[in-house]
Order: structure tokens, then sequence, then C-alpha cells
């Protein structure tokens, strides 16, 4: 069934994209995928929002995510078009900087505006200037799509690290001056609770583990959509390791809040452009 799936999903690959985009949004719009997690999501993160409101970011978030996948499936045929479709980049000196003091860096966003062509745009554009970064991907369970979206994000020229490495080869990378990306904005496994949007959540501590081992910082990074194949970038101030004068557990958290701040404040300015469809919240 996965196979057929992805034979499926190929088609897209090959009619014109406002076809892509309208069949995708069409269909979002009409059987709502996740509406419930939706509407209590947003309901958590903005309780004094009207029903009308809260329709109306569920309606444009499901339109976001249909250009997502086309402007995709458009940036296989040229990946070079990322450099076309980003009109405006913020704070790219900050980014410069990094690049060439030959210092690793974690780069850590979330499932916001198009976050693959952001991927994409960065890691051509750090190749250009010689060095690498590497984006670690979390498999889905179907390893038949799995395998398809990783080959598109090779061919859109990312390089992938497994979510399932160990920390240890994340922080000899980081020590060696390469960049690493990834979305920090999904619930957590373990007990690790910081509020995040207003409320308690469990969060993910690889990020600042990472930082803290190898003593690089993360630099929060996001991508506004203005319009199909419109869009910004944004670097935000490096969050670097806290003091070794506190323990362990408590840098960790300073870390961790310090990026759960920094995810808000970018869903706060744009919030049709975060994928709301994850259960963030875990009761």
């Amino acid at each position: 069934m996965s196979r057929l799936a992805v034979k499926a999903i190929k088609i897209f690959e090959h009619i014109p994209y406002r076809m892509t985009a309208k069949f995708l949004s069409g269909v979002l719009k009409l059987f709502e995928p996740r509406k419930k997690i939706v509407d209590n999501n947003l309901l958590l993160a903005y309780p004094d929002s009207p029903p009308q409101w809260r329709k109306d970011i569920r309606s444009l978030m499901y339109e976001n995510i249909a250009w997502t996948i086309t402007e995709l499936f458009e940036l296989k045929k040229n990946p070079l078009q990322a450099f076309l479709w980003v009109k405006k980049v913020h704070n790219l000196d900050m980014a410069n900087e990094l690049i060439d003091s030959k210092r690793g860096v974690v780069f850590m966003s979330g499932h916001f505006g198009n976050w693959e062509l952001m991927a994409s745009w960065y890691a051509q554009y750090i190749k250009k200037r010689g060095h690498q970064m590497y984006v670690i991907a979390q498999p889905i369970h179907d390893k038949d799509i799995s395998d398809y979206i990783d080959g598109l994000r090779n061919h859109c020229g990312v390089d992938l690290l497994s979510s399932l490495m160990s920390v240890q080869k994340y922080v000899k990378l980081l020590r060696q001056g390469y960049h690493i990306s990834l979305l920090n904005d999904v619930a957590g496994t373990g007990k690790m609770i910081v509020p995040f949007m207003g409320h308690d959540a469990t969060n993910m501590p690889g990020p600042a583990i990472m930082s803290l081992l190898s003593g690089v910082p993360i630099v929060p990074v996001c991508m506004y959509r203005n319009a199909p194949f419109e869009h910004e970038l944004e670097f935000f101030e490096p969050i670097e390791p806290p003091s070794e004068s506190l323990d362990r557990e408590q840098r960790i958290r300073i870390v961790i809040d310090e990026c759960n701040k920094a995810i808000e404040k970018f869903i706060r300015r744009r919030p049709e452009l975060w994928f709301w469809l994850h259960n963030r919240w875990k009761g």
C-alpha cells in the first residue's frame, strides 16, 4: 500500500503547480485532518480568541501546508530556485560570521512556514561558502514514504542525519565545526517539563544537550511565507550555553526555555504558519 501511495504522490511532480496547490488545499480544507487537535491547541494558546478567528487560522494553516508540499515538488525540478523564492534574509551578516568562524552551530526551528525550503536554501547557501550543514531527520513509520521524502530532501541539497544516531556523534560533528539543523517544536518523550506558549509541556532536551556538550550556540531561525514562492528568512540571536556553575538539569532547562521562547516569538507573529496539528501539550 505504501508503494502505491508513493506512486500516487509522484503524480504531483508532473502536473502544473497551481493544480497541485488547489487540489491539496481543497482536500485539506474538506477533510480538516486533526481538526479537534488543531482547535484545542489554538484555544489553549489563544484562550480569548473568537471561534471565527480560530477557524480562519485553521483554514490558512491548511493552505500553507498545501503550498509547502507544492513548492517542494517544484523545488525538486531545480533546487537553485530556493535563492529566487527567498526574497529577503534578516540578520544574514550574523549567519555569515558564524560560517566564517568555522564554529559549529545548532540551528533550531519548528514546523513553521516552509521549513523544507528553509533547509534547502541554507544547505545550498553554506555550501557556496565552502561549509556544510546537516539536518536531523525524524523517520516516518512508513519506510517507503520516508525514503521518498528523504530523497526529495537530498535532491534539494540537504544532507541528512538520522535522529536515531547517538548524541555523541552529533557532538563530534559540532566540535569539528559543522552546522546541524533540527525542528524542535514537538512534544518530548521524557519528563523535562518547561512552559511553551504559556502552558506546561514536555520537551525534547536533545538540542540543549548537544549545545552544552559541544560548547556551541543554538541559533533560532524561521521562514515566513508572504505568498506562494515568496518568503523571508530570519536568523535570531544565538543562545549560548549557560554558566557551568549551574547543575546539568538547570542548564538544560534554561536552554530549553530560551528555545521555546524563540519559537513562540515567530508563532505569535504569524500563527497561521505553524503546524497546529501536533499534539504539543499532551495531557
